[in-house]
């Protein structure tokens, strides 16, 4: 998995077989370990995404924070310039508002619980 966020993107096309294509550039950031030593991370890099994996890639707002399953390949048979291709994605800000949800969810489940004992208690 890559994290990454929506810097760029072209307008949706098909080819002739009629399969949806988006390309895109992304950004990630991350610090990782190599030996060691903290290393940063900051880099852009194209992307390209293909049928219903593009359609939703379209629909997402520039600067969305993405995490991205992916491979690397070359762009094209000659060329040895890379691209990421984009094979399902979710967004982050989501996952991120399912576990507030889920937090104030066990939150209100606590507050519940003390009431069921200050009651048990004053009974």
């Amino acid at each position: 998995m890559l994290s990454a966020t929506l810097l760029e993107r072209a307008a949706l096309r098909f080819t002739p077989a009629g399969v949806a294509v988006l390309e895109a550039k992304l950004q990630h950031h991350s610090e990782v370990l190599e030996a060691g030593v903290k290393r940063r991370l900051q880099f852009d890099f194209s992307a390209i995404a293909l049928g219903s994996s593009a359609r939703e890639l379209a629909a997402q707002p520039l600067g969305s924070e993405l995490e991205l399953s992916a491979f690397l390949a070359p762009r094209s048979r000659r060329s040895a310039r890379l691209v990421v291709h984009v094979l399902e994605f979710s967004r982050l800000a989501d996952r991120s508002q399912a576990g507030a949800k889920q937090n104030d969810t066990i939150g209100m489940t606590e507050q519940n619980d003390g009431n069921s004992q200050q009651k048990q208690q004053q009974g």
